[in-house]
């Protein structure tokens, strides 16, 4: 954890409300990135991504400096709030459709393709465990450098190298099921 993070922690769990805030500006593009691609819609992930921190500032105090990294906490407390949200609703996602789309054919469909290639990664995703799910969204995603997924997640490099390696099996395994890998 970086020394102004940990500060930050410290100030939050005061009560600090621009602590609270700066750790907010720090993680919120990670969190959103981590609850979209498991939940594959932009506007519940922006909900659950807002409730995510509104759980920090409630929870904050639960928070143990140096147990494990901020952001893994937080990704915790995100993943909950997916499955708790996933068990309550069992239905269909939709395409929303808008009045301009109606006009352009060619972009409607191409709106529809990219709708579908991010529902089956999505669906893809889902069938991987948690840990590997985590590493292949901070890797490929996110894009962030094997070292630096092992310190977000507070793993040994050896492992995180390991997740990625069974997840992309994994991930090839689901696409040649459904004919997507060349």
């Amino acid at each position: 954890m970086h020394l102004k993070e940990a500060e930050l922690i410290t100030q939050a769990q005061a009560g600090d409300p621009a602590a609270f805030e700066q750790l907010y500006e720090l993680h919120h593009e990670l969190v959103f990135s981590y609850i979209f691609y498991r939940v594959g819609n932009q506007q519940l992930a922006e909900d659950l991504t807002g409730d995510t921190f509104v759980r920090m500032v409630s929870k904050i105090n639960t928070f143990r400096p140096g147990k494990r990294p901020f952001v893994a906490w937080l990704y915790t407390v995100a993943g909950n709030l997916v499955r708790d949200h996933m068990r309550r609703e069992k239905r269909l996602t939709w395409l929303p459709l808008d009045d301009r789309d109606s006009d352009n054919e060619d972009s409607l469909m191409t709106k529809i393709g990219q709708k579908l290639k991010q529902e089956q990664l999505v669906a893809a995703l889902a069938e991987l465990t948690e840990d590997q799910r985590q590493v292949i969204v901070l890797r490929f995603v996110e894009g962030c450098t094997s070292a630096d997924v092992a310190d977000r997640l507070g793993k040994p490099l050896t492992a995180i190298k390991a997740l990625q390696r069974r997840a992309i099996e994994a991930l090839r395994r689901q696409f040649e099921k459904e004919g997507l890998y060349v």
